[in-house]
């Protein structure tokens, strides 16, 4: 699994006051929780007492206390109070648990799991759209190869067939049989775009314009986040429309993942925003269904012989994913030898 890395714990508005939020990423168990200052903590989800899930428990006064004896613990995983214990005892100092590092950004927590010495060159990715825009999510698990996840979203070929019920107008055909890539692989991401082909349906046309082609752009940070990035521009009485879609991807263990599709948009629907949310929202759970069928086949046949993609000169997009990828995949395992 691949650590000393930045996971999104959970959106803000999913860590609910006095509740506890439990986790499992790249194999650890946390749990999140919010004091009455309102900071937030992600502590390994154990008691160090009996050795039992704290997620069991409930925030009591800020502090997050254990559900089978009672200890309460601070944000910074210190054990602050016993109820068993005599009025003369201190409390020891081995009662406490692990406190993980945590950032708020892009309206998310995010969670580092790994060697505290590698945490600088930990990097997050761009998302300043979340910060702006009106955006849904959903998690999704399942069984697949985290790299065969990590490049989906960009693989811009796919499109038009895997999604040709529910994306395909929107997004525009692709060029055939060649389509011109610009791409750039930077250190730990790559950033590219191309134009697709606009066939929309007559009332997407109307709404989103009759420009031949739509502007895309996609980039990927590695190891854990993607980004497709389509813009309209203004049209008759419209202004300027913008869809972006993000994924962010982590093991959760040995067999499954989580992946998150978050949407954003700019002035789509924008007189009717409980309706945009509802359009976005039912969107991307059809779009993500219809990936995972074909990302959890692929692992299928990876778990049952062993196999390697036969990859082309016009996966383009693949290619240099897999450059980026091997680079620093290769590059923090020789670390670990």
């Amino acid at each position: 699994m691949i650590k000393d890395q930045w996971y999104i714990a959970c959106f803000d508005k999913e860590l609910k006051e006095n509740k506890l939020l439990k986790r499992k990423i790249v194999g650890e168990e946390i749990v999140l929780f919010k004091n009455t200052e309102g900071k937030v903590s992600a502590l390994e989800d154990r008691c160090c007492h009996r050795n039992v899930h704290l997620s069991n428990g409930e925030v009591h006064e800020g502090k997050l206390k254990c559900g089978y004896h009672g200890w309460e613990f601070n944000t910074s995983g210190k054990c602050v109070h016993i109820p068993m214990l005599e009025d003369n005892q201190s409390i020891p100092s081995a009662a406490c648990v692990k406190a993980y590092p945590i950032q708020y950004k892009y309206k998310a927590y995010w969670v580092y799991f790994g060697e505290e010495s590698k945490r600088q060159d930990a990097v997050l990715p761009e998302m300043p759209e979340l910060d702006n825009y009106p955006y849904v999510f959903n998690r999704h698990t399942l069984k697949a190869n985290i790299k065969l996840v990590a490049e989906s979203l960009f693989d811009a070929q796919h499109i038009n067939h895997v999604h040709k019920h529910s994306i395909n107008t929107l997004l525009g055909k692709l060029r055939e049989p060649k389509t011109e890539y610009s791409i750039e692989i930077k250190d730990k991401s790559l950033h590219g775009s191309y134009q697709r082909i606009n066939n929309s349906n007559l009332f997407e046309k109307l709404y989103f314009g009759w420009e031949k082609h739509i502007q895309t752009k996609f980039a990927f940070w590695y190891p854990h986040s993607s980004m497709l990035d389509s813009y309209f521009p203004k049209h008759m009485h419209f202004p300027a429309r913008r869809l972006i879609i993000y994924e962010h991807f982590y093991e959760i263990d040995e067999n499954e993942l989580m992946m998150i599709q978050i949407t954003a948009w700019k002035n789509i629907f924008r007189f009717n925003p409980p309706f945009a949310k509802w359009f976005m929202k039912r969107k991307s759970d059809q779009i993500v269904e219809e990936d995972i069928v074909f990302l959890e086949s692929n692992r299928h046949w990876h778990d049952k012989e062993k196999l390697t993609d036969l990859i082309i000169k016009g996966d383009e997009p693949t290619i240099s994913f897999m450059q980026l990828w091997n680079k620093n995949f290769n590059r923090s395992h020789e670390k670990l030898d």
